[in-house]
C-alpha cells in the first residue's frame, strides 16, 4: 500500500486480520496437504484468491470516521469449487419486508415499547461453515505470510464465511437462527 495514508490502510488491514484470527475464521495448511496437490507443478486447483476491499467510512457530515479494510473472496469461484457450478445461481439474503417492519414499529408504539436497531460487528464471522457448505481453501491476502518453513505455499481452510460470498448470508442466518431458537 502506497500513498500519504498508507499507514492508516496498513493499520486497518492489520485490525481486519486480527479480527479474523480472533473469530477463528480459518486454519493454515500447506498446499501439499490438499487432495489436488500436484508435486511437479506445485499447484492445487481448488484454491481461490483473497483480496482486500478498502473503504473510508465517514460520519454523516463528511468527517473521517475510520479506514476500513475487509478481506473478501471470489464468490463465484468458491461456489464452483466447493459445491459445483449448479450452485452459482443461488444467493441467500434474508430480509424483512417493509410491511412487517412497519407493523412491528406500530405494535411497539402502541405498547409503549422502545424499538432499537443494532449492528452485529463482524456478523459473517459469527457463522460457522458446516459439511454441506463445502470445503474451501484460499490464498492469504496480499501482504500476509505465503510460505511455510519448507517453502511450500500456505493456504487457509475456511471455517467461517468471507464477506462477499453468496453463501455468507445463508451461513450467518442459519447460525443466528439456531442461537435465537436455543
Amino acid at each position: 500500500m502506497k500513498g500519504d495514508d498508507a499507514h492508516q490502510w496498513q493499520d486497518a488491514a492489520r485490525a481486519e486480520m486480527q479480527n479474523c484470527e480472533r473469530h477463528g475464521e480459518y486454519v493454515e495448511v500447506s498446499k501439499d496437504q490438499l487432495p489436488s496437490w500436484n508435486s511437479s507443478t506445485r499447484q492445487a486447483h481448488e484454491v481461490i484468491d483473497m483480496m482486500w476491499v478498502l473503504r473510508i467510512k465517514k460520519y454523516e457530515k463528511g468527517d473521517l470516521l475510520k479506514y476500513k479494510a475487509v478481506v473478501c473472496g471470489n464468490q463465484q469461484k468458491r461456489k464452483a469449487t466447493a459445491l459445483g457450478p449448479e450452485h452459482m445461481l443461488e444467493t441467500f439474503a434474508p430480509a424483512a419486508c417493509s410491511a412487517t417492519f412497519k407493523l412491528l414499529c406500530a405494535v411497539g408504539c402502541l405498547a409503549h415499547l422502545s424499538v432499537r436497531q443494532f449492528d452485529v460487528e463482524a456478523a459473517y464471522l459469527q457463522g460457522t461453515c458446516q459439511g454441506d457448505d463445502g470445503e474451501v481453501h484460499v490464498r492469504p491476502p496480499p501482504g500476509e505470510r505465503c510460505f511455510d518453513d519448507r517453502g511450500i505455499p500456505i493456504v487457509r481452510k475456511l471455517l467461517k464465511p468471507l464477506y462477499g460470498e453468496a453463501d455468507a448470508g445463508r451461513i450467518w442466518h442459519r447460525t443466528a437462527k439456531k442461537q435465537l431458537i436455543e
